[in-house]
């Protein structure tokens, strides 16, 4: 690996957003296509600090039925950006005193003990939440997540509760604040030789961060597109934990069903697992 990349990519996210989930498939692109020569880098942004007062005016969200406004959606969304939620866990925790931070204090507690794992625990928080119907503000949850990554669930649960992993986290609020950040995902890209950035707000397609990266970069930023064969997908699959095949459509420039006979090939070949979650589907390599 590039010991000192050209660009950083930060995403201003909360593992309980969407979007965030939605934007997935295009940052795993970005990793494959422009691999070493960009950093990847995340900053929590706390989308929900307490359900009780929450209001999202744009989304209809808020009040006393408030779980089924977000699992509506998230629903839509899923439609939309077609990555896999199953939205009845907002029915689990629809009596709860809900809110997103402790799970953006968990990341944050993951990065204390090893900024790598991190970023895998940052994605199982992600699918678990998303896809799997599992309730990541929870402390065992948390734990159980960090121990499957390679994570020291121990340690994890003690930066929690010593208060390192909030002190983080409120660093990371303070800096959403500077950039004027207010919705997830952000964008931050930053030249790390010249320190010239670009921040773009919401959701973006591909080509939207590329043509970022490469207006910042200039010459020096190149994109390598992956073949297309079984071999190349399988790898890619095998280098994750769980796939799903709107980010194998996307990372190979795939139309839906050509994913999908791919997929079922591989399947067939016992190359991959494939199971339900949620409205979708997740794959992961045997």
């Amino acid at each position: 690996m590039n010991p000192s990349p050209e660009l950083e990519l930060v995403q201003y996210t909360d593992p309980y957003c969407t979007w965030c989930w939605g934007a997935e498939p295009i940052l795993r692109k970005v990793e494959e296509v422009y691999q070493d020569q960009v950093r990847m880098s995340y900053k929590m942004g706390g989308l929900v600090a307490d359900i009780k007062t929450f209001f999202d005016t744009g989304n209809r969200i808020g009040g006393a039925k408030w779980y089924q406004q977000v699992a509506d959606h998230w629903l839509d969304a899923s439609n939309r950006h077609g990555m896999p939620v199953d939205e009845k866990v907002f029915f689990d925790i629809a009596d709860s005193n809900f809110s997103t931070h402790p799970a953006n204090i968990a990341y944050k507690a993951a990065q204390l003990q090893d900024p790598t794992l991190a970023n895998k625990f940052l994605r199982r928080l992600r699918e678990a939440t998303a896809a799997e119907r599992r309730i990541i503000q929870d402390l065992e949850v948390q734990k159980e997540l960090a121990v499957e990554i390679g994570l020291n669930g121990e340690r994890l649960l003690a930066d929690i509760e010593n208060g390192r992993a909030s002190a983080a986290f409120a660093e990371d609020l303070s800096e959403c604040r500077r950039h004027g950040i207010r919705g997830f995902p952000a964008f931050l890209i930053r030249n790390l030789r010249t320190g010239k950035e670009l921040l773009l707000n919401g959701y973006r397609q591909f080509d939207e961060i590329s043509a970022a990266l490469r207006m910042l970069g200039g010459n020096s930023v190149a994109p390598d597109f992956p073949e297309t064969d079984k071999e190349t997908i399988l790898n890619f699959s095998a280098r994750t934990m769980n796939t799903a095949p709107r980010e194998i459509a996307e990372v190979f420039d795939l139309k839906a069903a050509e994913t999908d006979r791919i997929l079922d090939s591989l399947v067939a070949d016992g190359a991959l697992h494939r199971r339900p979650v949620g409205n979708g589907l997740f794959y992961s390599a045997l």
